[in-house]
């Protein structure tokens, strides 16, 4: 049963999977053949605009599609565990998500052809934003995993940009260096007055508890909403 939750997710999002990755490609091939700027900032532009509108198109509709197509009566009344159907439309889009990021990211590379950038360091750059990506999206599952619509599933998503800038920003500005490795904005390129380490463990915790959170409320959605 849960493979055949995972099949249908994948075919419901693939259309996500199909226009992201065009556009991203499309987008990464016009930059670095133009060559308007160095290869470093190409990759910096395209991660960072990937960072923010990727991950944006899979949480918008993720679990508000089903409460607004009231499918979500019919997919309760299926013999699985809730839990079961929360992480069937998680990985699934975690999947699309990643393999945007790494097809972008790889095609930096054989355009780049290490000509400006040492072998392997666009692709790290770019696997950095798409870490980021992947928090912000678990992030956005937990405030928005209850939404009954795509309008109230857009304001989770802007409260969740705009939440964790404020962190990013206050702890900047404050110089508070233990809030910065919590802030996804941190894995731009690596924060350099914070040892990658503690960049790590801090998004790690983030993701981990965010996660949790986000499958905790979708199992204690009420069956009539």
């Amino acid at each position: 049963m849960f493979a055949q939750l995972i099949w249908k997710e994948w075919r419901e999002n693939l259309w996500k999977l199909a226009f992201c990755g065009a556009a991203s490609v499309v987008f990464t091939g016009m930059l670095f053949r133009m060559r308007i700027i160095p290869d470093q900032a190409n990759c910096y532009i395209i991660s960072l605009i990937q960072m923010f509108a990727v991950p944006v198109v899979y949480a918008l509709d993720i679990f508000s599609g089903e409460m607004t197509n009231r499918t979500i009566h019919l997919l309760f009344k299926i013999p699985v565990a809730r839990w079961k159907l929360f992480f069937s439309k998680y990985l699934v889009s975690v999947v699309g998500i990643v393999l945007i990021f790494l097809v972008t990211g790889l095609l930096m590379e054989f355009m780049a052809g290490g000509r400006e950038t040492p072998t392997g360091y666009l692709l790290g750059s770019n696997a950095l934003m798409g870490g980021a990506a992947l928090v912000l999206f678990t992030c956005f599952c937990a405030f928005g995993c209850q939404s009954r619509s795509e309008a109230t599933s857009l304001v989770a998503i802007f409260g969740v940009f705009i939440g964790w800038g404020i962190v990013f920003f206050w702890a900047n500005v404050c110089e508070v260096k233990w809030a910065i490795p919590f802030a996804p904005y941190s894995l731009i390129n690596i924060y350099r007055d914070v040892p990658p380490g503690m960049i790590m463990i801090g998004q790690i915790l983030v993701f981990a508890l965010a996660l949790a959170v986000a499958c905790y409320r979708y199992v204690k959605i009420r069956r009539y909403l």
